[in-house]
Order: C-alpha cells, then sequence, then structure tokens
C-alpha cells in the first residue's frame, strides 16, 4: 500500500459499518417524521394528570445549566479526589454541553420549525426566524442530556445504561409535556450522541493548550 505523500491528506474512507449506520439513522428519521403525528397522539391520550407534573420536574435534568453545573461538579470532585480521570469526564462532558448549546440554539432558529402548540393553532410554516415558539427541532434538553450521557459512557462504560436511560428519561419528558415532536427527540438525540463522541476523544494537548 502507497504511503500518502507529504502535503497531501489522506483520502478520507467511510467504513461500511459507517454507511450502515448512517442509513438506518436516515431510514429512522424518516419514519419517526412520518409518525409525528400518530405518536403523540398515542401519547396524549395515555397522559396521567400526575405523572404530567413529574415530567415537568424531571425535565428540568436536561437544562443545560444543570448538567453545566454537574459536568464542574465532576471536575471539582475528581480535583479533590485527585483523580485524573474524573476531572478530565467533567471537562469534556462541560465542552459537550457547552458546543451542543450553542448548536442546537443555530439549528433551531436557521429551521425554524413551530412547536407542537402552535400547529395545534394552524402555524405550520419552517424557516430561518427568531420568533417565540418557532424552535421545536432539535430538542435542546435532548442534545445536551446525550451529549453529556456519551461522553459519561465514553469514560464509565460500565455504566453506560445509567447515563443513556437518564437521557432517554428527559428525551421522553420532552415528547410527553408536548414541547417537542418525537422527531425534534431523536434528531436531538443523534446529534448529542456525535457531539457528546467528538468531545471525548479530544486530545489532552487541545484541552491544556
Amino acid at each position: 500500500m502507497s504511503k500518502p505523500t507529504p502535503g497531501h491528506p489522506r483520502r478520507l474512507r467511510v467504513s461500511r459499518k459507517g454507511l450502515i449506520r448512517a442509513g438506518v439513522i436516515v431510514a429512522l428519521l424518516l419514519l419517526v417524521f412520518l409518525e409525528d403525528g400518530p405518536i403523540r397522539g398515542v401519547i396524549k391520550d395515555l397522559r396521567v394528570h400526575a405523572v404530567l407534573k413529574l415530567m415537568h420536574l424531571l425535565t428540568w435534568l436536561g437544562r443545560g445549566w444543570v448538567l453545566g453545573a454537574e459536568a464542574i461538579a465532576l471536575y471539582g470532585i475528581g480535583r479533590w479526589l485527585k483523580r485524573p480521570e474524573l476531572k478530565q469526564a467533567g471537562v469534556r462532558c462541560l465542552i459537550a454541553v457547552s458546543v451542543a448549546g450553542a448548536a442546537v440554539q443555530v439549528i433551531k432558529h436557521l429551521v425554524g420549525r413551530p412547536r407542537p402548540r402552535l400547529v395545534d393553532r394552524g402555524i405550520v410554516d419552517w424557516g430561518p426566524s427568531f420568533v417565540s415558539g418557532h424552535d421545536s427541532l432539535p430538542s435542546g434538553h435532548t442534545i445536551s442530556a446525550f451529549a453529556m450521557a456519551a461522553v459519561l459512557s465514553a469514560f464509565y462504560p460500565a455504566g453506560q445504561w445509567i447515563w443513556y436511560a437518564l437521557a432517554v428519561l428527559v428525551a421522553f419528558t420532552r415528547i410527553y409535556i408536548d414541547a417537542h415532536f418525537p422527531s425534534d427527540v431523536f434528531v436531538g438525540a443523534v446529534l448529542g450522541v456525535l457531539i457528546g463522541v467528538w468531545a471525548s476523544r479530544l486530545k489532552r494537548e487541545r484541552l491544556k493548550s
């Protein structure tokens, strides 16, 4: 196999697994978009007042500032206990949540998808907008929760089912309280995982610079 000559970048290679995963994600995304209405309808029919109140409380677990505070706490505990890995996990969680928060704001306002409450009033137009309520896609709570779950899973894989279960819980609360469509949550989860994986793989040199 010939080596790349100096000054010439390596040719980008896409694995078969990567293509399959991308295809599955796109197929699922299309399916969720098509089933947005039916899924939302089923959840609304099964909604219970007491559970709804609980979901309104649990959805706070996905707020960016809450996750950011948790990341800072991880760093502080790691420093106090002199555990470098825990410190690194805290730093990368904070990076992931920060990048996720910035990315979601850009995407939300470029897409301008109306939230469910607006759609119920007949407002269905998409497009760049800073109007309140035209910021449904993707779910900010979901992207942040999954970004942090991906980082924690990279550092502590034994507990990955816990991290992702919490992220799924946050995502479900957004649908249950009717703040987002299922597709908003799906897109947020995919983007969150991508950002979290990227943050967890950052080189230590970059973090120190």
